[in-house]
């Protein structure tokens, strides 16, 4: 990784080039996406690459190559690039839309006039590509997003130019990826066609089609889609004639993507009075498309303002109420200052989650900064649904007294579902959470604290990193919550930290599902309250 080059580059209020940062949006292995402005006020998204490795910048030269080549109204077009810089970076259109996946997880599935629609979008997406003279090879519901003026397929991360001699062609995601290549063979335009019909096949089902709907250890998955081994169970008959020839095994019995285009737009011409998704969408579709438009738009000009000097400000509300990081039984040292008592929990995807925390029993600081490795927390930190916030400590409207460790439940039952939150000045709030399952994380992939120097911060920092499972768990159950919450006051839209039964670590806002795989969850920070929640949370 490159080191201070690459840290200052990914401040909010830095540049890329003419672009200016607003904003983190997502982040894997080799780099992250994130929200940035033109000198003129457009909003683009900017991937960078976050790699010394030449072999790396080569692979992403390329990418921006091919990628500049797309032009069509169902791609995201490249808005500028410079591959040679520092950091390497691409700007492309900001499309504030839900992929196809998070649709169908929190909306359901597809009928099939409204999926007709979507598949027309996405095979007119294909011929600009291949048009191009590119393969995408990595088609399917997360790399399409459906803004409700149709559908666009993102993501060249490993498109690969027909004229480049190859012997084995990347693989995508299994799950969607065509039969030859799971095998590693040579893969073709009708490569794109398959992942195609097997992305509308997940719209029309909700699963992959292969079997065990593309579940299971990846050597298994890769194991059933070499060998075509397709489950094509629950798919309504009236869409045979669509998806089943884009899921022929022999690449040569697959339609072209302007065929698809062409037997699309036969069964849309049954309509002509319809234009975008309001005349074809579901209304559930509808309603999760703007209500994710909304937000996102929100989260821009909060971004945007955050970072221009000249920005009107608008009233900041008081900070919520704040749970004491105690142990069980434990009290705060006479004399110990609570210093710093607000956090701002910040996540990838734009969202912006607000918390607090009080009372941090630690006196020794951090005397060197640095990345410190991930371990296993005190006790499973469990992320669960809020139910409801009320004034007060929990249990003393029923009569019952609250215990003399205030971060245990104090509701009749003692159930584990009621925290009591509090100020150092002695306001308190009683988080109760759902009954729903929520999520628990016995070990994170990486913990670090490191003094945070971004514009508008003053003090430490944390991230978390998730292991590969929790992060697909973590997605999901933000998710759900993004999809039903009314506003950032809907206690609905709450997500609860908890580490075994008593301790609260945090309450906070969810207002956008969180893909990337690592998250700064505190800024604003003391040192010492920084060490306490970072070894809580598992850090040596």
């Amino acid at each position: 990784m490159q080191a201070d080059g690459v840290a200052d580059a990914l401040r909010p209020g830095r540049g890329f080039g003419p672009f200016t940062v607003l904003a983190e949006l997502a982040s894997g292995g080799m780099g992250r996406i994130y929200l940035a402005r033109s000198p003129g006020g457009r909003t683009v998204a900017v991937k960078t690459l976050l790699t010394d490795s030449e072999d790396d910048r080569r692979r992403f030269a390329r990418e921006v190559v091919l990628a500049q080549r797309v032009r069509g109204v169902y791609t995201a077009s490249v808005v500028d690039a410079d591959a040679t810089a520092a950091v390497p970076w691409m700007a492309t259109e900001y499309i504030p839309a839900p992929s196809l996946r998070d649709l169908v997880e929190g909306c359901g599935t597809l009928g099939a006039s409204a999926l007709y629609w979507v598949a027309a979008g996405m095979a007119e997406a294909l011929v600009s590509i291949h048009t191009a003279g590119l393969v995408h090879r990595d088609v399917k519901p997360s790399n399409v997003l459906l803004p409700i003026e149709g559908p666009r397929v993102i993501d060249f991360g490993i498109s690969q130019s027909g004229d480049v001699t190859r012997t084995q062609a990347a693989l995508g995601t299994v799950a969607y990826a065509a039969p030859e290549q799971a095998r590693g063979e040579p893969t073709t335009a009708a490569s794109d066609v398959f992942s195609l019909g097997a992305t509308l096949f997940c719209l029309a089902v909700g699963r992959a089609p292969y079997r065990d709907g593309g579940a299971g250890p990846a050597l298994e998955q890769l194991v059933r889609a070499a060998r075509g081994e397709l489950d094509v169970s629950g798919l309504p008959p009236e869409l045979d004639a669509l998806i089943m020839p884009c899921l022929a095994l022999d690449p040569a019995d697959r339609p072209t993507p302007a065929g698809v285009l062409a037997h699309c737009g036969a069964r849309l011409g049954n309509r002509p009075d319809a234009r975008g998704g309001e005349d074809w969408l579901d209304p559930a579709w509808i309603e999760a498309i703007e209500r994710h438009r909304e937000r996102r738009i929100r989260a821009v000009e909060e971004a945007r303002r955050r970072v221009d000097p000249e920005a009107v400000t608008g009233a900041v509300s008081a900070p919520r109420p704040t749970a004491r990081l105690a142990t069980a039984g434990s009290t705060a040292p006479a004399g110990l200052p609570y210093g710093r008592t607000r956090l701002w929990w910040a996540a990838i995807g734009g969202a912006v989650l607000a918390a607090t925390l009080a009372g941090v029993l630690v006196v020794r600081p951090w005397e060197s900064e640095g990345t410190r490795a991930a371990g296993v927390p005190d006790e499973p930190v469990r992320l669960l649904e809020v139910e409801s916030e009320s004034q007060g400590k929990c249990g003393t409207d029923s009569g019952t007294p609250a215990p003399a460790d205030p971060l245990a439940t104090a509701s009749p039952a003692w159930d584990g579902r009621s925290f009591t939150s509090e100020k150092s000045g002695g306001e308190s709030t009683c988080v109760v959470v759902s009954t729903a399952p929520g999520m628990t994380v016995n070990k994170f992939k990486d913990v670090t604290a490191f003094n945070d120097t971004s514009p508008g911060r003053d003090g430490w920092s944390i991230r978390v990193t998730f292991e590969d499972a929790d992060r697909e768990k973590f997605a999901e159950l933000t998710g759900k919550i993004a999809d039903r919450s009314l506003s950032a006051d809907d206690p609905g839209a709450r997500l609860a930290v908890v580490m075994g039964d008593k301790r609260l670590l945090a309450s906070f806002v969810i207002m956008d599902r969180l893909t990337g795989g690592s998250a700064v969850i505190a800024v604003d920070l003391g040192a010492n309250t920084a060490e306490f929640v970072a070894k809580a949370l598992g850090a040596p």
